[in-house]
């Protein structure tokens, strides 16, 4: 009877030590289970980071320039070209107009061997001579060559009002006359004995085929 009780105790003690130890195991798997795997939240972590780090290509290639990029091209490729009137200095049309005015003035005035003045008449190059110098050109010399080397050379094309024009004589190799250029083809001049300070066409073959050289004053 005494065997039987001990038996029954033992087989008790054991039955509680496997429910305890039962129990115990399914609450410490449960509590692991519950835990997120490190490594699998750090992979996670880093593939998110990495698709917010990079460009979407097509969003990249679809993205139009900047407004002011964009706006600044525009400006420069509307810009009209930089004005030039052939010669290196800018053109005054002031003093053009005042060199020309002081030459239609004269108009009707006699051609006169060796003249300078209004008084006495013009030769030729005495016409250019007392022009420029009653508008400031005090150092204006009195012969045709030297008053061919006053200032900036210019082509028959680049000829502008207020400029000096001067043409060949029949020989081909010096200058034979020149005038006050007043534009639209129109030059003022005392030419040779016999005429008087007037306009003269200057677009007529002759004078194209004998034109030497622009001087630009102004």
């Amino acid at each position: 009877m005494k065997n039987n009780i001990l038996l029954i105790l033992a087989v008790t003690i054991i039955s509680i030590g496997i429910i305890v130890a039962t129990v115990l195991i399914s609450s410490a798997g449960g509590t692991e289970s519950s835990k997120p795997d490190s490594s699998s939240q750090q992979g996670t972590s880093g593939i998110t980071q990495g698709t917010s780090a990079s460009a979407d290509p097509t969003e990249e290639a679809n993205t139009p320039p900047s407004t002011s990029t964009t706006a600044s091209s525009k400006a420069e490729s509307s810009l009209p070209p930089a004005e030039t009137d052939g010669s290196s200095q800018p053109y005054d049309s002031e003093a053009a107009d005042d060199i020309i005015s002081t030459a239609h003035s004269l108009i009707g005035i006699d051609f006169a061997d060796d003249g300078a003045s209004p008084d006495y008449g013009f030769d030729n190059s005495g016409f250019i001579y007392y022009v420029l110098r009653e508008n400031g050109y005090i150092t204006c010399p009195r012969g045709l060559n030297a008053q061919a080397q006053m200032g900036t050379a210019l082509s028959y094309e680049e000829l502008r009002p207020g400029d000096l024009a001067f043409f060949y004589a029949e020989d081909m190799a010096t200058i034979g006359f020149g005038g006050i250029y007043c534009g639209d083809g129109i030059m003022l001049a005392c030419l040779m004995p016999g005429t008087q300070v007037k306009e003269v066409d200057i677009t007529t073959p002759y004078y194209r085929n004998h034109f030497c050289k622009g001087i630009s004053l102004t």
